[in-house]
């Protein structure tokens, strides 16, 4: 008798603790929206021929229209193309357990992304980019972006 009342106490504990987690919402699968970044080094000096006299490299900074696709999202788990139109990348991500934050990383940088609704904006860093060994040593970047969900 003791052990039967055990396993219903344990089953009503753990039932209760599975009660209080809230379902995870299924994110939107396309995002489009504008990207801010600021970036100095060896690949944005090449593109805008500029050539620092001091020694201190110059500084980019321009905003480009990009897209996000949620190729897959596995509970919690997400997984994400990033495109411009100079640039595109895989991300992955982690949902935070409220549904409203989002933890990416990938290949040259990190960041974070708040949901609200039909929105997602973030911040992060990345270093590096595409073309040779040297354009990639010297190159830093900070984006800020924010998407609206295309449904």
């Amino acid at each position: 008798m003791n052990k039967i009342l055990i396993v219903f106490i344990a089953l009503g504990f753990s039932s209760g603790i599975l009660a209080q987690n809230p379902a995870i919402p299924q994110l939107p699968k396309n995002w489009s929206g504008i990207v801010s970044v600021t970036s100095m080094g060896n690949t944005y000096q090449t593109k805008m021929k500029q050539k620092s006299n001091d020694g201190v490299m110059p500084f980019n900074s321009f905003d480009i229209s990009a897209t996000i696709t949620l190729l897959k999202q596995d509970g919690r788990h997400l997984e994400f193309l990033y495109r411009s139109t100079n640039y595109e990348s895989r991300y992955i991500g982690t949902l935070s357990a409220d549904g409203k934050q989002i933890q990416i990383a990938y290949q040259q940088g990190s960041g974070s992304y708040t949901l609200n609704g039909d929105t997602l904006s973030g911040c992060g860093s990345g270093r590096g980019g595409k073309g040779y060994f040297k354009d990639w040593l010297n190159t830093y970047a900070t984006w800020c972006e924010e998407f609206t969900a295309t449904r």
